[in-house]
């Protein structure tokens, strides 16, 4: 029952981002989704390297992925 809340709210909230194109904040909202999702590529970049390095060099146990993996299937 919660996931299904979680779901609609993500939907209302992307209709909500979408319907911002419509009013004179566009520009606004343009600007504020770009630097979001760059800052998103970053982070995760940075994670992934992380962990790239981390496994090259042998220390794999309780890596960031592994624990968001975990808690994502709540193993």
């Amino acid at each position: 029952m919660r996931r299904r809340i979680v779901v609609w709210l993500l939907f209302l909230l992307c209709l909500l981002v979408l319907s911002l194109a419509a009013t004179p904040f566009s520009k606004a909202a343009d600007v504020a989704l770009i630097c979001e999702r760059l800052t998103l590529i970053a982070v995760v970049s940075v994670l992934a390297m992380r962990e790239w390095w981390r496994h090259r060099h042998g220390d794999v146990a309780g890596t960031i992925l592994r624990r968001l993996r975990r808690w994502y299937y709540g193993d």
